[in-house]
Order: structure tokens, then C-alpha cells, then sequence
């Protein structure tokens, strides 16, 4: 009851009708997901690329706006320069050179100060109203200038001011004199603040990132990273090492190196100063945003889904409540036919070994020799016989006989696994195999290996009047010969007997052909 319980649910299952509403239905369903999922993927894509662009422009507003800074900067530091450079013939004027800074300095909210060293390093004249002893030297920019004739403006690292504490962006000149000898550094300091200020206008989220950094990654501010991360350099950073190598701007998506949130980047350099602005916006946070305003969409789409399945499910319910009509009718028809096979397999195989009996082995022969007649193809017959089988009867006893013949039987089955071969039980302890395409050579071989294959059983057989001592097999082989005419079923089974013959005739365990 059982078995017929799963048969009916397999033919449930494999009913055509049931089979294409499951497949309409699925693809249904899966097609409407996939349509969801694509165009939910295609919106964020889109939401992405749009940010991309949002984060270029942004980088490209910060990068003029630096280099409009830096610019004016620059003008002011050429002025003093030609001041000190026209003092040079009249003689130096260090109160006119205060005056000069001072006002260059109030035009300028950027600055924090504008300054003026000898060769040493030491304060020549300042935007200041007081005067400080301190000697610079020592520092990066005043260095760069010593060693560097060219009368270039240098952009360095942020710093900590020495007159007012406060984090400044060095924009310095070289002073030669007349022979190009170095004579001292023009220096305008650019308060970190001024960016500071300005960066705080535009309205972010906590995540989001506003960058000005040199062009050797070295970080100038960070909003909205504190200002332990200013002076930073942040060259392993896929901005440095990879895109601006190709390009002056564009747009990537990494995990920042200062903090390691994965943003949306947009950067863009200065064609004119060594700085680069990147602005980069959290993805995660961009994701949540995106997803908080398609939820709607979202759950029609769940309503829709929901739906069609449970439309599927009753017209899938009804139907196979029509098939079950359909499959209590079949049950007597597969009960016939189940009867049928069974009686099928009683009448075609041999009850001890499962081996095809004598009746199904002379039919499969006829029926090899026609065809092999119409393809022109050989047609093998190997016949077996166990040596001395009596005797083993006599010694082991019946039992023991049976069940040495299951054992040759298992091992015969192995050599006949085509569907045009066969192996069967020829009667008492004979066994035949027929071979369809097979010539006399390989069919000789395929008996040989057959007769060690028995042999290498070691079934033991004390008895037997061989070396050996187990049991062993001598095998006939007889093979259709092409043009010498129809070959009939007896005569191929008389010529195979002969060879068996001869094989006992000459000592047995072996084959011959």
C-alpha cells in the first residue's frame, strides 16, 4: 500500500498537465522576482552612478575653490616679492615690507600670516603686529627652497603655526639675490580653518568624507576627521596609487584608508597647484537611504508575488485533483502489465542464478545471427563448463554446488554488459555468453580472461583433479565467418561445443577456438 501510496505521488508529479501548470507557474514566479530584482538592481546602479557624478562635481567645486585660494595667495606673495626685489637697489625697508604683508593679509581671510626669512632662517619682517625670535630654518618649506633655485611657488604639508598655535598650509617663494644666490624664503601661511569653515557649508552626512590633500597624498584637512589625521599620507590609497595615475578626475568606490568606511569617491587635482580634493559618500548609508525609499515598491511587488502563488496553488490543487481520477483508472492496467513482466522474467530467466535461461539464450542467439546477417557484423559464442562439477557436488554437497554456480553466474554477468550481449545459464553447470560485433580474437581473449577470472575466485575444490585446487572453467569459442553463407544457431553452437571439447580434451582450465 505503501509503494502504491508513492507510486501514484511519482505520477502526480510527472503528469504533464500538473508538470506545465508547475512550470507556468514558476517561471511566473521567478519571472516577476527577476523583474523586481533586475530593475531593484538597475535603480541602485543608476543611484550609484548619480552619486558618482554628485561627488565629482563636489570634488571639482572644492578643487577650484582651493586653487582660487591659493591663487590669491600667490598674487599677494609675487607682490611682496617684487617689493623686496625693488628694495633690493633702494635698500631694505623692513617697516614698508609690515605695512605691505598687513594689507595684503586683512584682503585675505584665508591667510593667517605672511612672513619673510633671511638665508638663516631668521624673521625679517611679518604680517604681525609683534615680533617673534624664533628661527625656521628647520622647516620643510625653507629647506625645499634653499636647495631649489627655481622661482616656483611651493605648497607643503600642513603644520602647526609657531606665532599662532594654529594648524596653517605653508605657501612659500624663494628670495635670490642678484646672482641667483639664495638670499631667504617669502612665506604665506593658509589657515587650516579657512577650509575648515568653508567645508562646514555644505551639508553631509557623518560618514561622508570632504578631502584636500597634496598631490603626494599627504592629508591638508579632513571633514569630518579629526585633526590628528592632518599631515597624513595616504599614498597606499587606491586614489593615488591607481586613478590619478590615469586620470585628473573621476569617480571609484574603496574602503578609506583613515577610517575604513567604504565610500563613493569623486576627486579632482588642480591643473596649477599640487592638490587634489576627493569627496566620498558613505555606501552604506546611501544604501539604507535608497532602500528606506523603494520599500513601498518593494511590498507591492511582495503583494503581487503572494498572489500569483496562491492563484498557482489552486489551480494546481484542482488539477491534481483531476489527475487522481485519472491514475485510480491506471492502477489495473499496471497491475497487469506488472504481472506480465513477471511472468516474462519467470519464462526468460534461470531461477538459481538470475542468469538468462536456455529458452531466452536460444531466442537472443537466432535474433544475434539475423542481425549480425544484415550488418555483416561477427557474432561470438563462448560456451563454459565447470571442470569436474560432479565432484565438487559430491565432496561440498549440493548447497555448496548452488552456490558455487551464483558465483560464477555474478562473475559471467560482468563480461556481458552491452545490450547485445547476453550471459545464460546453458544448463547443469554450462554457461554460454553470445557476443554481438565481436571477432574470434577478442572473443578467444574475453573467454580467457573469463577462465582466470574463475580461477582467481579461489573457490576450493579439493577434488578436482587439476593443480589448481579450486575451481576452474574450460571454455568454446565459435565465431560467424563472413561469406561463407547464413550461419544457423545449431551450428554455431555445435562448433562452440567442439572447441569446449578440445579445452577438456587438453588439460582443461583454459580456452580455445
Amino acid at each position: 500500500m505503501e509503494l502504491r501510496r508513492k507510486k501514484d505521488a511519482a505520477m502526480m508529479r510527472l503528469s504533464p498537465l500538473l508538470r506545465s501548470i508547475t512550470l507556468a507557474g514558476s517561471l511566473l514566479t521567478i519571472g516577476v522576482i527577476v523583474i523586481n530584482v533586475w530593475t531593484l538592481y538597475q535603480d541602485w546602479q543608476r543611484t550609484v552612478r548619480i552619486t558618482e557624478e554628485r561627488a565629482i562635481d563636489l570634488s571639482l567645486a572644492q578643487a577650484r575653490q582651493a586653487e582660487d585660494t591659493f591663487l590669491q595667495t600667490e598674487l599677494s606673495l609675487r607682490e611682496v616679492q617684487r617689493e623686496i626685489e625693488s628694495q633690493a637697489e633702494t635698500g631694505e625697508d623692513v617697516s614698508t615690507l609690515n605695512d605691505i604683508m598687513r594689507t595684503l593679509q586683512h584682503r585675505l581671510p584665508q591667510l593667517d600670516g605672511i612672513f619673510y626669512y633671511d638665508a638663516q632662517g631668521r624673521w625679517v619682517a611679518s604680517s604681525l603686529m609683534q615680533s617673534f625670535s624664533a628661527n625656521n630654518a628647520d622647516r620643510e618649506y625653507f629647506s625645499y627652497h634653499r636647495n631649489n633655485p627655481r622661482n616656483s611657488l611651493h605648497v607643503g604639508p600642513a603644520l602647526r603655526s609657531r606665532s599662532s598655535g594654529r594648524y596653517v598650509i605653508p605657501v612659500s617663494l624663494r628670495v635670490s639675490d642678484h646672482y641667483q644666490g639664495f638670499r631667504g624664503v617669502l612665506l604665506a601661511t593658509v589657515s587650516v580653518d579657512y577650509f575648515r569653515h568653508y567645508y562646514d557649508y555644505f551639508v553631509i552626512g557623518p560618514k561622508d568624507l570632504l578631502a584636500l590633500m597634496l598631490a603626494d597624498s599627504t592629508v591638508l584637512y579632513a571633514r569630518p576627521l579629526s585633526d590628528s589625521y592632518i599631515g597624513k599620507n595616504l599614498a597606499a590609497s587606491p586614489l593615488f596609487h591607481q586613478l590619478l595615475a590615469n586620470a585628473e578626475r573621476g569617480s571609484g568606490e574603496w574602503k578609506a584608508k583613515v577610517d575604513g568606511v567604504t565610500r563613493i569617491f569623486g576627486f579632482a587635482s588642480s591643473s596649477r597647484y599640487p592638490l587634489v580634493v576627493a569627496a566620498g559618500f558613505d555606501k552604506e548609508g546611501l544604501f539604507i537611504s535608497w532602500a528606506e525609499s523603494r520599500v513601498q515598491g518593494v511590498v507591492l511587488s511582495l503583494v503581487l508575488l503572494m498572489a500569483i502563488i496562491l492563484l498557482w496553488m489552486l489551480i494546481r490543487h484542482e488539477a491534481r485533483r483531476s489527475l487522481r481520477y485519472q491514475i485510480e483508472l491506471t492502477h489495473l492496467r499496471d497491475e497487469l502489465t506488472e504481472a506480465n513482466h513477471s511472468l516474462e522474467n519467470l519464462a526468460n530467466g534461470d531461477g538459481l542464478t538470475g542468469l538468462a535461461n536456455r529458452r531466452h539464450f536460444d531466442h537472443f542467439l537466432v535474433k544475434s545471427l539475423l542481425h549480425g546477417r544484415s550488418s555483416g557484423g561477427p557474432v561470438s559464442l563462448i560456451l563454459f563448463d565447470i571442470d569436474y562439477f560432479k565432484r565438487y557436488n559430491d565432496t561440498y554437497g549440493h548447497v555448496a554446488g548452488d552456490a558455487c554456480l551464483q558465483q560464477v553466474a555474478r562473475l559471467l554477468k560482468t563480461f556481458a554488459q552491452r545490450r547485445t550481449d547476453i550471459a545464460a545459464r546453458y544448463g547443469g553447470e554450462e554457461f554460454a555468453i553470445v557476443l554481438a560485433d565481436t571477432c574470434a580474437a577478442d572473443a578467444l581473449k574475453i573467454a580467457s580472461d573469463v577462465v582466470e577470472a574463475v580461477r582467481m575466485l579461489a573457490i576450493p575444490h579439493s577434488s578436482t583433479g587439476l593443480e589448481t585446487g579450486c575451481v576452474t572453467l574450460s571454455a568454446g569459442v565459435a565465431t560467424t565467418v563472413a561469406g561463407e553463407g547464413p550461419e544457423r544457431a545449431e551450428r554455431l553452437i555445435k562448433r562452440a561445443d567442439e572447441a569446449l571439447y578440445r579445452a577438456k580434451h587438453e588439460g582443461r582450465n583454459g580456452a580455445r577456438g
